[in-house]
C-alpha cells in the first residue's frame, strides 16, 4: 500500500500521516530542482492567470519562442528547430518518425532499420517501447510490439553493462549500411543499465560512421538532458553533436508535463516546409502552461549554473557513496556521472530483479526515496540521483539514510554523518 502524497518542500516529500522522505530519485529522475521552488511556481501562477492552452496550429507564445530560442542557444552545435511533445516517450516516438519521414522524402525507404542497445529504455509508448532493450518492461507485451521488426539490437560483450566500439560496429555490419535508419542511444543509462555511462569513444565513433553511412544519430538525453551528468547534455562528455537530440524530464523539472526533439539545421533543411507541418503533434503539445514551466526552468538552471553545481556534488555524493559501499557487502559498485548515479547490486539468481526493490523498500521505511533500475542479474541496481541543487548537507543526510536502509538488509556498524562527510572531502 503506497502512502498518499500531501506536499513537497525542497529535498523533502510529506505524506499525508506527517512522515518526511528525503528525494534521493528526484522522483523519477525528473524533479531536478526539488519541490515548491517559488522562481518557477510563481510563473506558472502568472501564466495560468493569463491563458493555459492555446492549440498549437493555431497559435504560439511568447514563452514557447523564448523556450525555443534558450534551448537552440544551450544545445551544442546547430541543433535546434525544436518540436515539443508531453513526454520523453512522445518525443521518441517524434525523433522516429522524423527518421522514418526524412529517409523516405530523399528517395531512401529500404533504410528503415533504428539499431539500439539491450540494455536500454526509451518509453512505454509502443514505438519507444520497440526501440528499448528493456525485457522487463516488454513482458507480455510482444503482441503489442510484434511489428516492430524494423528495430535491431547492439548487445555488450558477456560480463559488460554497455557495448563497445566493436559490438557497434559488428552489429551496424550485420544490419547493413543501406538498411540502417537511425541508431538511438543514451548518453548515461538510466531505468535499463543503472546510470552505466556509454565510452565516449562509442559516441564518437557513431558521429563518424553516421556521417560515413548516412543514418542518423539519435540522442535520447529525456534523462541526462539540461544538467543532470554536470554539463549541459550527455553527448557533450565525448564532444559530440547528435543530429536529433530527444530532451524531457529536467526540462521542466517535474513541474508540468514536456518534452522536445531538436533537430540539426541540416536536417530540418531537407524538408521543404517546417518541421512542425511534416510530423503531427500532440493536443496539449507546447502549450503556454507547459512552456512558461520549461521557460522558468531552464532559465533557473542557466543562472545558477546548474550544471557546474550538478558536477561539484556529484563528484561529493560519489566519495559519500564509495564510503558506504566499501561498508556493504551487497553493494558491487558506485557508477554513473555527476548527479546520475546508482549504486550496483549482487542479484539474488532466485528472484531478479529483488534485491533492487528489498532497498528500495528498506529505503522508504528509513525515510529516503530510490529508483530500482536494471533488467538483469548484472545490472540490478538502485539509482541515487537527487535534485541538482541539493546542499552539501542533504547529501551527507541521504547518505547516512542509505546506509541505514543497506544495513537493514546486510547489518553493518553504525555509520555516523561526520564520517561519511569527512571521508568525502
Amino acid at each position: 500500500m503506497l502512502p498518499t502524497v500531501s506536499h513537497g518542500d525542497g529535498l523533502h516529500v510529506y505524506d499525508t500521516d506527517g512522515r518526511e522522505y528525503l528525494d534521493g530519485c528526484s522522483g523519477a529522475i525528473n524533479t531536478n530542482l526539488g519541490h515548491g521552488l517559488t522562481e518557477i511556481t510563481s510563473r506558472m501562477h502568472q501564466q495560468l492567470d493569463a491563458i493555459s492552452f492555446a492549440y498549437r496550429t493555431q497559435f504560439t507564445s511568447e514563452p514557447l519562442e523564448r523556450l525555443s530560442g534558450l534551448l537552440t542557444d544551450l544545445a551544442p552545435g546547430s541543433l535546434g528547430n525544436p518540436l515539443y511533445c508531453n513526454s520523453g516517450s512522445e518525443a521518441i516516438e517524434m525523433a522516429l518518425r522524423l527518421t522514418t519521414v526524412f529517409h523516405a522524402q530523399a528517395y531512401r525507404p529500404f533504410k528503415c532499420t533504428v539499431l539500439t542497445e539491450e540494455p536500454s529504455y526509451h518509453g512505454m509508448t509502443a514505438g519507444a517501447l520497440g526501440a528499448s532493450g528493456h525485457p522487463l518492461r516488454k513482458h507480455n507485451l510482444t503482441p503489442l510490439l510484434a511489428n516492430q521488426a524494423t528495430v535491431a539490437k547492439v548487445r555488450p560483450r558477456h560480463g559488460e553493462m554497455r557495448a563497445d566500439v566493436e559490438q557497434w560496429e559488428r552489429a551496424i555490419d550485420e544490419v547493413r549500411a543501406q538498411n540502417l535508419a537511425a541508431v538511438i542511444v543514451e548518453p548515461v543509462g538510466g531505468a535499463s543499465s543503472g546510470a552505466v555511462p556509454c565510452d565516449p569513444a562509442v559516441l564518437r565513433r557513431l558521429r563518424e560512421l553516421a556521417d560515413r553511412d548516412g543514418f542518423l544519430l539519435i540522442a535520447d538525453e529525456v534523462m541526462t538532458g539540461l544538467g543532470r551528468t554536470g554539463a549541459w547534455f550527455g553527448c557533450d562528455h565525448a564532444g559530440v553533436v547528435p543530429d536529433v537530440m530527444v530532451l524531457g524530464k529536467g526540462m521542466t523539472a517535474g513541474y508540468a508535463p514536456l518534452s522536445a526533439v531538436l533537430v540539426r539545421d541540416e536536417i530540418a533543411a531537407a524538408f521543404d516546409k517546417p518541421l512542425g507541418s511534416v510530423l503531427f503533434g500532440h493536443t496539449m503539445a507546447g502549450a503556454p502552461l507547459a512552456a512558461a514551466a520549461g521557460l522558468a526552468t531552464v532559465e533557473y538552471l542557466k543562472e545558477h549554473d546548474i550544471p557546474a553545481r550538478a558536477e561539484r556534488s556529484g563528484r561529493y555524493l560519489r566519495a559519500l557513496l564509495d564510503g558506504v559501499a566499501a561498508r556493504h557487502a551487497v553493494v558491487r559498485d558506485v557508477r554513473g556521472r555527476g548527479l546520475q548515479l546508482a549504486l550496483g547490486l549482487h542479484a539474488d539468481p532466485d528472484r531478479s530483479p529483488g534485491v533492487a526493490h528489498d532497498l528500495v523498500r528498506a529505503a522508504r521505511d528509513n525515510g529516503l526515496l530510490l529508483y530500482p533500475s536494471g533488467v538483469n542479474a548484472l545490472t540490478e541496481s538502485v539509482m541515487v540521483a537527487p535534485p541538482l541543487n541539493s546542499t552539501e548537507a542533504e547529501l551527507e543526510e541521504l547518505t547516512v539514510r542509505l546506509d541505514r536502509s543497506l544495513a537493514a538488509l546486510t547489518p553493518a556498524p553504525a555509520t555516523q554523518v561526520h564520517e561519511l562527510a569527512a571521508a568525502a572531502r
